[in-house]
């Protein structure tokens, strides 16, 4: 896991400035505290640099071959270098910690590299590329990536399964490869004008370089108001500032950058299954199996590291199931040691309605674990909010502590990577908006059945169950478009703006491709602020593609949702984890938190805000707050005024 930094000046007469890659690198120190190397190229020589957290060369007995990335000294010995191309690399050492891991790094005296990510299945693609002779002088995934690359050319990208973010510089054809993994795991942004192509794996990066002219994106904001973040679209809040497309990749030769606009190629796509069968419990148990057998082989190849590896734990059934795989496969490689847990719990009064510490401690017992626990502090949250929109660089969703603590408590201890069950909600129908999708299309013989068994389910709103039953009955009896005014009454329910009788597993398809999306940057942001690498099992692609085949019927069933990964989990984790009804999902009091104690600083923050008000946003914030209009709301307000205080209004 890493950060990396790319410039390149599309006019040869002017040279950059080594000066600027510098600080962009050092704006992502977190991104990779453990190690930093650069490259320089002019014309047809290159220069490598070390930098202050680069492991001292000359006082380590390393293998010849690696002084090749040291060669220039230090990097500030090349601030009056002319150079026209420029990577930065900042490491957090995951895979072969020695040196022979350090990047940029060369393969076969014709690519370079700069790579931020985890390809999981490294070890198969190196035996295989072994055996058409490549040969390799590390045990880092990196250098399999490059000789992947020289070995089938963008057709690698097919191949490997992870998360990534990198550019590769070949020099004997002076082209540039740069690609971005199958669900945007890892960010990668740029910028382009007529001087320069700046990327980066955060937008601060490249908002670290002097040439760069940027301000807020008016229409991203006032969007991000009405309907939050889009952490999947191609625009960023911040204008002239792009990210790559997720499951793209770019082959461009350095000379066309002046004049060719950055167009991504498309590598990987899933098509869902949207046959409405009928419901088979032989077809269950097997697709149960076949589900178990896929996640836990995602959970196997996500250990694979040089580091220690712990888990979040929530108390849910996804976190839950990926503790067990963890622990299961932990002790087939004869490990002694417990597993470490780290869990965002609320007991203190006032807060403890979002507490599932009870389920935590059940499951940290059952399976003998270690179980770390941090409660946000009311004190502390004005300062850590600021932290985690610094973090975030989009304004986001909520005031996200839940995150952000266990992030913070996993930083704090020896575990370097962190687990989590990410990504399951999305595929599998888990949560409660999607069981009016699910009936609203069911055939009448199935209605009445389940209709009786959702009417039981805690925290499921009744009324938008019945309407969907009742628009389930009228769609056998009038045109479809006379029932649009019924969905107008679902309101945010039918955020998607799908038609009301779009299958349901087009539905979870789409939520997988945008608002996982957004949950997905989180992730990666608050975890890489404290130097945490973050994987997720349910996004490995293989697991994806199935659960995408799978039929809607047997993701909620009979009440249940998630029903095939109950199914799989069955006496294998206590009952009340496995079948738990009640869904709460990594909660926060954000209605005790900004309704009571922190009441004041957000109205503060809002009134005082010229931006807001130059939006057209923030007025009579106070009777909105004490009204009932959704707290979340007036956090974006929160957000985005903060956002705009951090990035523009108070920065340097």
């Amino acid at each position: 896991m890493c950060g990396i930094v790319g410039i390149i000046n599309l006019k040869y007469e002017q040279s950059l400035q080594a000066e600027d890659l510098h600080c962009m690198t050092n704006s992502i120190r977190h991104r990779g505290p453990d190690d930093e190397g650069f490259l320089l190229f002019d014309e047809n020589r290159h220069y490598t640099f070390y930098g202050d957290d680069t492991p001292v060369p000359e006082k380590q007995n390393y293998r010849t071959h690696a002084l090749q990335y040291y060669t220039s000294g230090h990097i500030s010995n090349a601030y009056n270098l002319p150079s026209h191309i420029a990577f930065g690399h900042r490491r957090l050492s995951i895979i072969d910690l020695t040196v022979h891991g350090h990047q940029p790094m060369q393969y076969l005296d014709r690519y370079w590299i700069i790579y931020n990510g985890e390809i999981y299945n490294y070890i198969e693609v190196r035996n295989e590329l072994a055996k058409n002779g490549y040969h390799f002088h590390s045990n880092s995934d990196t250098e399999v990536i490059l000789a992947a690359y020289d070995c089938w050319g963008n057709e690698c990208l097919n191949i490997f399964n992870g998360m990534w973010a990198f550019a590769i510089y070949d020099k004997k054809k002076h082209k540039l490869f740069i690609s971005k993994d199958r669900f945007g795991i890892k960010p990668l942004y740029y910028y382009k004008d007529d001087k320069y192509f700046i990327f980066a794996s955060e937008i601060k990066a490249i908002l670290s370089h002097r040439e760069v002219k940027t301000f807020p994106d008016i229409n991203y904001c006032r969007e991000y108001i009405a309907h939050g973040p889009r952490e999947y679209i191609k625009e960023t809040a911040f204008k002239n500032i792009f990210r790559f497309k997720n499951a793209s990749f770019v082959e461009i030769a350095i000379h066309d950058l002046e004049y060719k606009n950055i167009n991504e190629q498309i590598f990987w796509n899933c098509v869902p299954n949207l046959n409405n069968e009928v419901f088979d419990n032989n077809k269950a148990e097997k697709y149960a199996k076949k589900y178990y057998e896929i996640l836990s082989d995602a959970v196997r190849i996500r250990l694979r590291a040089d580091v220690k590896v712990g888990a979040a734990l929530s108390g849910g059934l996804d976190s839950s199931t990926i503790v067990y795989m963890i622990n299961e496969h932990l002790k087939r490689q004869g490990q002694d040691a417990k597993l470490e847990t780290f869990s965002n719990i609320y007991k203190s009064e006032n807060v403890n309605y979002c507490d599932e510490s009870q389920y935590i401690n059940q499951l940290a017992k059952f399976l003998n674990v270690k179980s770390n626990q941090i409660e946000p502090i009311l004190t502390e949250i004005i300062s850590e909010h600021k932290k985690m929109i610094y973090a975030m660089e989009n304004p986001a969703v909520g005031p996200n502590m839940g995150g952000w603590y266990t992030f913070k408590l996993v930083g704090n201890s020896d575990i370097t990577i962190n687990l989590d069950g990410q990504g399951a909600d999305e595929q599998l129908g888990g949560y409660f908006s999607y069981i009016w999708r699910y009936v609203i299309n069911l055939p009448l013989s199935d209605l009445v059945k389940e209709f009786k068994a959702f009417l039981h389910l805690p925290g499921l709103n009744k009324i938008y169950l019945i309407l969907s039953v009742i628009c389930n009955i009228l769609r056998r009896v009038f045109p479809v478009n006379l029932l649009e005014i019924i969905s107008r009454y679902l309101g945010d329910k039918n955020k998607d703006n799908a038609p009301i009788f779009e299958p349901l597993n087009k539905i979870l398809y789409q939520s997988t491709m945008t608002d996982l999306l957004n949950l997905i940057h989180y992730g990666d942001s608050q975890s890489m602020a404290h130097s945490i690498e973050s994987r997720l099992p349910f996004m490995d692609y293989r697991l994806v593609e199935f659960l995408a085949s799978v039929p809607a019927n047997y993701k909620i069933h009979n009440g249940w949702t998630k029903y095939i990964a109950r199914i799989a989990m069955d006496k294998i984790l206590p009952d009340n984890i496995t079948w738990r009804k009640d869904k709460m999902g990594w909660p926060d009091p954000s209605e005790f938190w900004f309704r009571g104690p922190l009441k004041e600083w957000l109205c503060r923050e809002v009134e005082s805000s010229s931006f807001l008000k130059e939006l057209g946003f923030g007025y009579n914030i106070r009777n909105r707050i004490n009204g009932k209009e959704p707290i979340i709301n007036l956090i974006r307000l929160l957000n985005l005024s903060v956002w705009y205080n951090i990035f523009f209004k108070n920065a340097v």
